[in-house]
């Protein structure tokens, strides 16, 4: 685990606590992810935002 301001494209993204995460995106640079919205199917590129903010990343190897 990292800290959000760590993360480098390609790493994981994720919302909620690391014992019971409730969503995830990769994190694609320039303060953008991709991810699936809640309850939609097709994952499209996102800005990270103070309303829809990550609470860890992860370091992809």
């Amino acid at each position: 685990m990292i800290g959000v301001l760590q993360a480098t494209p390609g790493d994981l993204l994720f919302w909620g606590i690391p014992a019971n995460p409730y969503h995830v995106g990769i994190y694609i640079g320039g303060n953008q992810f991709i991810a699936a919205k809640l309850g939609q199917e097709t994952a499209k590129v996102q800005v990270l935002s103070k309303d829809w903010y990550p609470n860890f990343a992860g370091k992809t190897v």
